[in-house]
């Protein structure tokens, strides 16, 4: 009887030290998931005074549409844009100008080269903003930045070597693909210039914590007082091209596109 009673409180002390160690290890093992949640807590969280931000670029119709649908002006349905960017910077007033009340409009503008959100956006980018038809939103960049009211963005347009060179956008810094009047069209340039994109709202868009702002590529602006029924196809191979160099005879429509550019980009705060 005395051997089963110490048989007995032998077992029942291999169970108290299972449980035991059952529960450090339950204490260990949620100290380490809250250390782990603070340090990723930690890691997302910005430096004092600045802001978690991501920049994209996208196309629309302006007033008359909006992005995420089908793009169609002046009797051009796009059915494909690719724009390709370099030195991209924006500027902005800083928040405690915009808290002291003064007016956007008398502030000198500070500039966020060296963050890490302009580091990653002055890096050449090839972002398709219309795909199958449709607006989509590319990323330009993210990172830190500083907080404040952004007024503008300054960037070039690039001629797009991250491409193959078999690829037709090679070389292009903008590429538009298209139907008119149910034929291929291409409107392209090579051209590499600066392109000011001022703020849509006169207080600019204000970024502070977990922010987002768009380049939107207005298509209505670019092509404004283009008439697209005098395309034509000069070389007769199917295909309208509205190039530089008098490409297809479509010089004076090439040239009003690219003198609408400067306009046509504006920097909004993404819904």
């Amino acid at each position: 009887m005395a051997s089963q009673l110490d048989q007995i409180e032998v077992n029942q002390n291999k169970i108290t030290m299972i449980k035991n160690f059952v529960n450090a290890a339950m204490i260990a093992f949620s100290a380490g998931i809250i250390l782990s949640s603070c340090s990723e807590n930690e890691d997302q969280m910005p430096s004092e005074g600045n802001s978690n931000a991501r920049l994209f670029a996208t196309a629309s119709e302006g007033s008359s549409g909006s992005s995420n649908s089908r793009v169609i002006v002046n009797g051009f349905s796009s059915t494909e844009f690719t724009v390709a960017t370099a030195d991209m910077e924006l500027r902005y007033a800083a928040k405690a100008d915009i808290q002291a009340g003064i007016n956007l409009g008398n502030i000198t503008l500070k500039t966020n080269v060296n963050s890490s959100l302009q580091t990653s956006a002055a890096q050449t980018k090839s972002l398709t903003i219309i795909a199958n038809g449709d607006s989509r939103a590319a990323l330009v960049a993210e990172g830190e930045t500083p907080e404040g009211n952004y007024a503008e963005a300054e960037f070039k347009l690039k001629k797009n070597t991250t491409v193959a060179s078999s690829d037709p956008k090679f070389n292009k810094s903008m590429w538009i693909k298209g139907q008119v009047n149910n034929t291929e069209a291409i409107v392209w340039t090579e051209t590499e210039k600066t392109i000011r994109a001022m703020a849509e709202a006169s207080n600019g868009v204000e970024v502070e914590g977990q922010s987002e702002m768009v380049l939107d590529f207005d298509m209505t602006k670019l092509f404004a007082g283009v008439d697209f029924s005098l395309a034509v196809d000069g070389n007769g191979d199917g295909k309208i091209e509205i190039g530089p160099n008098g490409v297809d005879g479509n010089t004076l429509l090439y040239s009003r596109i690219m003198s609408n550019v400067d306009g046509a980009v504006t920097l909004k705060k993404r819904n």
